[in-house]
């Protein structure tokens, strides 16, 4: 059996590919029967329930009606996202999509999250679901991951705590992260394969 030796970068998608808080609004908004302040005006860290005004359980039973509707189908791709992934591929790399969604726990989660990708062209390799899913990567993978894009501060922790390279894609609810450790910030599918490329060269 031959094994890759190819590099490989992973990308979140709730955040980092796909506009998550503003599509979970729109929806939350809908289901609440109320306006909802804009979560592009998040800029101090404040948990999505917080600032959407509702109480934890009322937030996930939202979410939990949001999932059980598909509705992360439809959720809209940034700009670029497609062509990221196909350049990367072609560039010599990997891509591993590694997304928290809960797998084992509703049904629909591997096919919902397979038709988008699918719907915005996203290339990829490989799957990973859960909050552990650097754990899972750095297993599968080890070193060669190159990096790993994200849009929470607390996945980048944990890809930073297995000797991870981490990109925090920019969003205003994760602007106060700051901390010492192989990061960075990223803006755009296009920073991301700048990234990508510094990284290949420097590896010449």
């Amino acid at each position: 059996m031959r094994y890759s030796t190819k590099p490989v970068v992973a990308l979140d998608i709730d955040g980092t590919l796909g506009d998550y808080h503003g599509h979970f609004t729109r929806f939350a908004e809908q289901w609440c029967g109320r306006a909802m302040p804009d979560p592009s005006l998040n800029t101090d860290g404040v948990p999505l329930y917080k600032w959407l005004g509702m109480s934890k359980a009322t937030y996930r039973q939202c979410k939990l009606a949001y999932r059980q509707g598909g509705l992360k189908r439809s959720m809209p791709a940034y700009d670029g996202a497609s062509e990221l992934t196909r350049t990367l591929r072609k560039e010599g790399a990997e891509v591993w999509i590694a997304t928290t969604r809960p797998y084992l726990r509703l049904d629909n989660i591997d096919p919902d999250t397979r038709h988008w990708l699918r719907r915005n062209k996203i290339q990829f390799d490989g799957v990973l679901f859960g909050e552990h899913k650097y754990r899972d990567l750095n297993r599968i993978l080890g070193e060669r991951v190159l990096f790993v894009v994200d849009d929470l501060p607390e996945m980048i922790e944990q890809a930073l705590g297995l000797g991870m390279r981490a990109m925090l894609r920019r969003q205003p609810y994760n602007e106060y992260f700051q901390r010492s450790g192989n990061w960075g910030r990223v803006g755009s599918c296009d920073d991301m394969l700048a990234i990508f490329r510094d990284e290949m060269q420097r590896s010449k």
